[in-house]
């Protein structure tokens, strides 16, 4: 029952919507309608990575609290939970923060919040399941510290995901601006009439010299030479 009701907790909390949970940010979904501008665009990035930055300090320290080895459940269990504990405690203190580095360099680089993306979908996903071993055979006190964790990423990784659709919007509308103005530029090139140029300093071509043949001679009668005058 007490495994029962923890994972049923877990599932409620994630099933809400991302406004209607404790600390969610402000809703990005208008402003992923309208293409944010280059001036304003780092500041979104900076409090969206603070977001991801402190989520990831919490999850941390959350993860590093945990008794796998005291839960009661079977040896195997507690062996891949430790397995997943470690990686996570991997990815947040070796790779995020270099990932968050390359978006905090270029924070309208494309690749790299697409990077960051990808790696807090993987966190997320493999957080869930650590969390739901330890609604289910952990204390409540290791539970709820990690669903609440959980929930923070999901924000994070539901406003980065917007900020995307955002960012490639702008691109899509930057590459079609720039098809029009090329086509436009070759039907102009192509409307214009040629202009033949002719150079009066040329000199006409010579005219060829026909020379009219000899008529061939005639052959005398010999009927005429033999007769005496």
């Amino acid at each position: 029952m007490k495994a029962r009701a923890y994972i049923c907790a877990l599932a409620a909390l994630l099933a809400l919507p991302a406004g209607a949970q404790a600390g969610a940010p402000a809703s990005s979904s208008a402003a992923a309608g309208q293409p944010a501008a280059s001036s304003t665009a780092p500041v979104l990035d900076q409090l969206l990575l603070a977001q991801i930055q402190a989520a990831a300090r919490t999850t941390t320290a959350d993860v590093s609290l945990l008794s796998i080895r005291k839960w009661k459940v079977t040896g195997d269990v507690k062996d891949d939970a430790q397995t997943k504990a470690e990686a996570i405690q991997r990815n947040l203190t070796v790779a995020m923060p270099t990932i968050v580095s390359q978006v905090q360099a270029s924070p309208n680089d494309f690749a790299a919040n697409f990077k960051l993306y990808r790696t807090l979908g993987v966190l997320y996903d493999v957080l869930g399941s650590l969390a739901e071993s330890a609604g289910a055979f952990g204390p409540r006190s290791e539970f709820e510290p990690l669903a609440t964790d959980l929930n923070r990423i999901d924000q994070a990784r539901r406003a980065l995901g917007d900020r995307l659709e955002s960012m490639a919007g702008a691109k899509d509308a930057e590459i079609a601006r720039l098809q029009t103005q090329a086509n436009a530029a070759r039907a102009a090139a192509s409307a214009q009439p040629k202009k033949v140029i002719v150079d009066e300093d040329e000199k006409a071509p010579a005219k060829r010299k026909t020379t009219k043949k000899k008529p061939a001679p005639t052959a005398s009668n010999p009927s005429q030479s033999n007769n005496p005058q």
